[in-house]
């Protein structure tokens, strides 16, 4: 696939949460330290129009908002308080943050007086024994979101190690056709800007992807607000344009985070308006979290098992150099022992200037490329799928992939670096379309815009190995502490 990095650029650039407007259905506030109002949303004065007085830029928060404010608590950088208020004709959801230190943040949203609670209690699940027994839990956890959130389709939507994203369980109304399970999507689709406004907010609502946007008021000119924190917030022109060719209208997408970073995104789609309220969406989120954590205690219980199996073979490629009393005779049991347990076609260890080779391998001068380019990126263990493209200059090889643990201490002048080869697997990628995107030349731009299809899309992919894992830095690094704790390894025997 062939990439627009200006696409990428474009999206990495835009300041999502610095778009100074919110989305129609609800109203924003914002207050200074001194309580006093120093933002407010444009349509405050249709909705909450029955509100005396008037909420007005420098004036203190209307009175009907006293109740919410005397039960705030001491809010930090990204913390929500929850709570309701009422007008003589209104009820609203409040949603509170911080912002920014500068004072607070009051999302308003107007509550259907006959929008019926959601009930999603989700039975005790216990955290799964295996990868089917998870990919199962997913599909249930799809199957339930779909029942009582109301919506037409729910993805599950797990990110790659490269950015790119794959919908590995979908559940879908009866009548809706076509499907995305099983499809790819490039990582400009939900560029690293969005990725991290994601990591902050406990779900993402597009509940009319068609309504116009409404601007934020302010005392000062410029004074843009920070809205990383506010669901409110208007989507982007490029997200919008995305959701229309998909045939989407109304959108709620829930996080699932592991160790700090965004593993996955839950997606409803609804081809129609759909706005849910704010305890449909705790209710929702319950039965996500739930599931979130038990892929959390799933991976920790996997990473385990994987370090321990480590721990058992090391000490198993001990007992056999320190049996055979040198490397050179014990290389033959120790390469394939490395290229089982790390599934590769090729090991080739360097020791200063001599070099021991089990499978296929690199030249000296490819490893020294190699080195040198993990050395550029300050990484003592560095993995590529794909030396042609991460490697600059790299001449043509049958080893495709490389994982390599580099500077171990061998003696007071030479290194040790362990080359783990892929050779080169061809195979077929399917996309939600073509990952290439259009060039839109309307009133007279060059803007890449989103795919207007989300067909299958068969791409041959070329020059790659078979992809490496996740959790394949970690095993490496594992080894790595392992071997620079094995002081009493004979690397070679002792010269007289």
């Amino acid at each position: 696939m062939t990439q627009s990095r200006g696409f990428i650029h474009h999206c990495e650039q835009e300041a999502l949460h610095l778009s100074g407007a919110i989305q129609p259905h609800g109203v924003l506030l914002i207050t200074d330290v001194d309580g006093t109002v120093s933002h407010v949303s444009a349509n405050a004065e249709t909705l909450l129009r029955d509100v005396e007085p008037q909420v007005a830029l420098g004036k203190p928060l209307p009175a009907f908002l006293d109740g919410i404010v005397k039960t705030l608590p001491n809010l930090g950088p990204g913390e929500r308080h929850a709570g309701q208020c009422e007008t003589p004709r209104q009820e609203f959801d409040v949603v509170v943050t911080q912002h920014h230190g500068r004072g607070l943040i009051y999302e308003l949203y107007p509550v259907d007086a006959h929008a019926a609670p959601m009930v999603a209690v989700s039975p005790p699940t216990a955290v799964p024994e295996s990868a089917d027994e998870l990919a199962s839990q997913c599909q249930a956890l799809m199957d339930s979101l779909l029942a009582v959130s109301g919506f037409d389709r729910v993805l599950y939507y797990r990110f790659m190690p490269e950015g790119d994203g794959e919908v590995i369980a979908e559940a879908r109304r009866e009548g809706v056709t076509g499907s995305y399970r099983g499809l790819r999507f490039p990582a400009s689709d939900i560029p690293y800007i969005a990725r991290q406004l994601y990591l902050k907010n406990p779900w993402r609502t597009i509940p009319d992807a068609t309504a116009a946007p409404v601007p934020i008021y302010a005392t000062q000119a410029d004074a843009t607000p920070d809205l990383s924190y506010v669901d409110l917030r208007s989507a982007s022109p490029v997200h919008l344009e995305y959701m229309a060719n998909m045939g989407i209208e109304g959108a709620v997408s829930l996080p699932i985070i592991q160790g700090g970073e965004l593993d996955a995104l839950i997606s409803c789609h609804a081809a129609m308006p759909k706005q849910l309220t704010l305890s449909q969406l705790e209710s929702i989120r319950t039965l996500s979290e739930g599931f979130n954590l038990r892929l959390r205690d799933f991976k920790a219980r996997r990473r385990q098992q994987v370090i321990d199996g480590l721990q058992r073979y090391f000490d198993h490629a001990k007992s056999v150099l320190m049996r055979h009393g040198e490397l050179e005779s014990a290389w033959d049991e120790l390469s394939e022992w490395l290229m089982d347990t790390f599934s590769v076609d090729g090991v080739i260890l360097q020791m200063g200037e001599e070099y021991y080779q089990q499978g296929v391998g690199l030249t000296p001068h490819v490893m020294a490329m190699v080195a040198t380019q993990a050395a550029k990126e300050s990484s003592n263990v560095w993995v590529s799928e794909c030396l042609q493209r991460d490697c600059p200059g790299m001449p043509l090889s049958e080893v495709a992939g490389v994982a390599l643990i580099s500077d171990l201490p061998f003696d007071s002048h030479h290194t040790v670096n362990l080359y783990l080869c892929r050779v080169e697997h061809i195979y077929n990628v399917t996309w939600g379309g073509n990952p290439d995107k259009p060039v839109d030349y309307r009133e007279g731009g060059s803007m890449v815009s989103p795919r207007r299809s989300f067909e299958a899309w068969v791409e041959q992919r070329l020059g790659h190995s078979r992809p490496w894992t996740k959790s394949t830095r970690l095993h490496l690094l594992k080894l790595r502490a392992l071997l620079q704790q094995a002081k009493t390894i004979p690397w070679r025997q002792n010269e007289a």
